[in-house]
């Protein structure tokens, strides 16, 4: 197939093109100049001849939120959506399947959520998700929508990940994030990118798709596996108000977690490599 994707130079982006070039697709790199006004030819020339889409384009949230930085996460992540949207529906030869990236970030933290007992939540992040899955829906029918909620995505060379193994390589010292029994919702990079072959193979599934581990760790417990994995000699916790700081408005994105079951995936009969966090660290260490 031939599969475009935005994003594809990100650090998702990266992984998956390498996955899906593997697999024999052929990925076409959507460049972020291809989102201007002037360019909206040639992204409905390039739409046209593809199978499949795949949306990833967004800023990162690992940043600090100021006023001005939480207004990029809305437009980096709208503004590319809706000219997918409106490229795909204005061509000829639509795309058979459109992925379009969110966050379980959606979900309330107040309960256990899978895709049918879904529940907003009341934050930033929460409505941002909302108003870019209300983008992703409005193509045309004519093409299976798929909308990933991902959770964090870990893999030991980026992402938070990365970010959090700074400290105990350096120091020996694994930091948990205050207050330390908030859920960590979260996903091998593997499984995410078989999570992608997946879908794209299984026509009868589309919708709403929950593309988190099935079992539920706090963040504490993944920093002491992760501490256990490289060698860390203990585990502290980061305070919230050093983390608003650092993270100013983005800190509640840390410091709250949502409990979030893959129930379609597993309904529709996808294997997790990585299920449980002690998979996933065992996985690393071999």
């Amino acid at each position: 197939m031939n599969i475009a994707i935005s994003g594809a130079s990100g650090y998702i982006g990266t992984h998956l093109t390498a996955c899906l070039n593997k697999s024999g697709h052929t990925v076409i790199p959507l460049r972020h100049a291809m989102f201007r006004n002037e360019m909206k030819g040639e992204l409905k020339q390039i739409l046209n001849h593809c199978d499949g889409v795949i949306n990833l384009a967004g800023a990162s949230l690992n940043h600090r939120w100021t006023v001005e930085y939480m207004r990029e996460l809305v437009q980096s992540r709208i503004d590319v959506t809706s000219r997918l949207v409106q490229a795909m529906n204005n061509i000829k030869n639509k795309p058979q399947f459109f992925i379009s990236v969110s966050a379980v970030g959606y979900y309330s933290t107040d309960g256990m959520y899978d895709e049918s007992t879904a529940k907003r939540g009341d934050s930033f992040l929460s409505e941002l998700c909302e108003s870019w899955e209300a983008e992703a829906k409005r193509c045309s029918k004519d093409i299976r929508l798929i909308i990933m909620r991902l959770g964090v995505v870990l893999s030991p060379d980026g992402g938070a990940m990365e970010q959090m193994l700074r400290p105990l390589k350096a120091l020996r010292i694994a930091a948990a994030i205050a207050p330390g029994d908030q859920s960590l919702p979260w996903i091998d990079m593997n499984d995410l990118c078989a999570g992608v072959e997946f879908l794209i193979n299984h026509k009868e599934v589309s919708g709403i798709v929950n593309l988190v581990a099935p079992e539920l760790v706090s963040n504490y417990v993944f920093s002491r596996w992760m501490a256990q994995t490289y060698g860390g000699f203990f585990t502290i916790t980061i305070p919230e108000w050093l983390l608003k700081i650092i993270y100013g408005k983005g800190t509640s994105a840390l410091t709250l977690g949502q409990q979030i079951y893959p129930a379609k995936m597993i309904d529709a009969g996808f294997r997790f490599n990585s299920p449980t966090i002690r998979s996933f660290f065992k996985t690393i260490n071999t």
